[in-house]
């Protein structure tokens, strides 16, 4: 496979989908360069790195990857958009870090949903921060070839893409994929009354990070009367104990992912409207949240800009 049919199938929906997120999330501009072979012996670690791991027809890892001054400026306006304020830290603290996790996995969930959906021969394991270089160190083992793309930010800096090669299916023949940007999305619903202000709200999400930019969203839309759970387990205690009116609900997390908390929430509740939000998923989970029955089914990021109508279409009974 050529550099770039490499580019164009594999890493090209990974380079839009993060100018795409870049803009959406920090409200910064970013362009990319032409592809070019990296070697493999001057590969060297930048600081911060997203690293989502592919197997199938190439064995490899995507990285998407930072010098750490970099990932400081973009985690900050990543904290800005989200919640409306950004850490002064010039170096990579927890909520910086947590800020970028959100950033990252926002961006390979996307791409990799849009590749699978296009049923190319690769899977991708869920994505991995990388702060050092012990973090790194297993992804460039028997790593062959190199292909890096340089994405420029306005008033930032530079941030890459690298595809590290591993071992690839040379008999293979790829079609040349028009990667699309259609979303899988269960829209919202076209009938129902407005939720009362006064409404329960659970929010539910493993990231204090993306609850709290939550609890700013839909106080920004007049919805105060919001609890929070941090995993998919207290969110099933809390249905049944505190009865809330509506839930919006992650699909990844470290306990209990969302779409099998959903399962447990059916069991004994039908009728509460439950939102899913993820960036990270595809269609056949998409497909069994609905299976049991849902209001909407969200793509994040959502920022503080423009969350708020984007929740007030779902907020129907």
């Amino acid at each position: 496979m050529t550099v770039e049919t490499i580019h164009k199938i594999i890493l090209h929906p990974f380079i839009q989908e993060s100018l795409q997120s870049l803009k959406l999330m920090t409200g910064l501009d970013g362009t990319a360069d032409e592809p070019f072979i990296d070697k493999v012996g001057d590969f060297r670690f930048k600081g911060y790195a997203v690293c989502s791991d592919m197997q199938g027809q190439l064995d490899g890892v995507v990285l998407m990857h930072h010098y750490q001054e970099t990932a400081v400026a973009i985690g900050q306006a990543v904290q800005q958009s989200l919640v409306g304020e950004a850490s002064n830290s010039d170096s990579l603290d927890e909520e910086l870090v947590a800020a970028l996790e959100e950033w990252g996995n926002t961006i390979v969930g996307r791409a990799t949903h849009l590749l699978q959906q296009h049923k190319l021969g690769f899977e991708f394991s869920s994505p991995h921060v990388a702060l050092d270089l012990a973090d790194m160190s297993r992804y460039l083992e028997g790593v062959q070839q190199i292909v890096t793309v340089p994405v420029h930010v306005e008033g930032v800096g530079r941030y890459y893409f690298n595809l590290l090669v591993r071992q690839l299916d040379q008999q293979n023949s790829y079609q040349e994929a028009v990667i699309n940007s259609d979303a899988c999305i269960v829209a919202p619903p076209t009938e129902g009354e407005p939720l009362a202000k006064e409404a329960l709200i659970m929010t539910v999400d493993d990231s204090p990070l993306i609850r709290k930019a939550m609890l700013r969203i839909l106080a920004g839309i007049g919805y105060h009367n919001v609890i929070e759970a941090e995993d998919g387990d207290t969110a099933v205690e809390q249905l049944l104990s505190k009865q809330p009116d509506f839930v919006f609900m992650d699909v990844v997390m470290n306990r209990l992912n969302g779409d099998k908390a959903l399962a447990k929430m059916r069991e004994t509740n039908q009728s509460t409207p439950i939102v899913m939000l993820s960036s990270v998923t595809d269609a056949s989970v998409v497909d069994a949240c609905q299976s049991q029955g849902i209001q909407g089914f969200i793509f994040k990021p959502l920022n503080v800009d423009s969350g708020g109508e984007v929740l007030q279409a779902y907020l129907k009974r």
